[in-house]
């Protein structure tokens, strides 16, 4: 009787999504009360929260899609979110008005040097077409990178699990690498961290500051326009190179 009880709450939607809200709070909550710059990066809510869910489903043997059945109601407001950045971007438009050279060339630039070092890996690993394609669109947003991966004949599953590490990597130590290259322009951090880091690295850039905020919501929107233009000219690479 018990048992029974245990599984039927563990199947429930509600309780998935009050943990994946409670445990980001409560590490948010933690975060908050450190001093120390280094130590407060490494308590990431996001980070740990995924690493203590991912616990949680395999010590109680939950399978995935019961946890989707719940946290699906809580990743549908990860679209919106986005397109509210938009609302920084306005406020903050007489930036890119003024950088707008080097923020386009600075990305565009970015995108063109991942792309290289994509095939440059490839061959010193000796990875074949498929996994080239799975791995060129990473930095991107999921909805973009999954079209590309698809039109490449890449792995979607592994490009997704790709775009979440690349993610949160880049908002947990982002902030650290412009600190030690003394990147102190608001309007130069805030690009870096959306474009290496998409919507993840921008969460991090909005608790910086609106500018860094805006700036980063807008390198999301070009760096995705930059990797699928260039897109259609790595499947042929591929197949000449690899």
């Amino acid at each position: 009787m018990l048992t029974n009880t245990f599984n039927v709450i563990l199947d429930s939607q509600t309780l998935w999504i009050v943990l994946t809200l409670g445990i980001f709070v409560g590490i948010a909550a933690l975060q908050s009360k450190i001093k120390h710059p280094t130590f407060r990066a490494f308590v990431n809510p996001l980070l740990l929260s995924i690493i203590v869910l991912i616990a949680l489903l395999l010590v109680l043997n939950v399978p995935y899609e019961t946890y989707q059945a719940g946290g699906q109601f809580v990743g549908i407001w990860v679209t919106p979110a986005t397109v509210a950045l938009a609302i920084k971007l306005e406020k903050n438009f007489e930036y890119f008005a003024k950088y707008y050279p080097a923020i386009l060339s600075g990305i565009i630039g970015g995108v063109l040097v991942h792309t290289i070092l994509v095939f440059i890996f490839a061959w010193i690993f000796d990875f074949d077409a498929q996994m080239v394609a799975t791995l060129y669109p990473k930095s991107i947003t999921t909805a973009i990178a999954v079209g590309i991966t698809e039109s490449l004949g890449g792995i979607v599953s592994l490009t997704v699990a790709l775009v979440v590490f690349t993610g949160v990597i880049g908002s947990v130590i982002g902030e650290q690498v412009l600190r030690a290259f003394k990147i102190d322009d608001p309007v130069a951090q805030g690009v870096a961290l959306g474009m290496s880091a998409h919507a993840m690295g921008t969460s991090k850039a909005i608790q910086m500051g609106d500018v860094h905020g805006a700036m980063s919501g807008l390198s999301i929107i070009i760096t995705g326009i930059v990797t699928v233009l260039l897109a259609p000219l790595v499947g042929p690479l591929l197949q000449t190179l690899l």
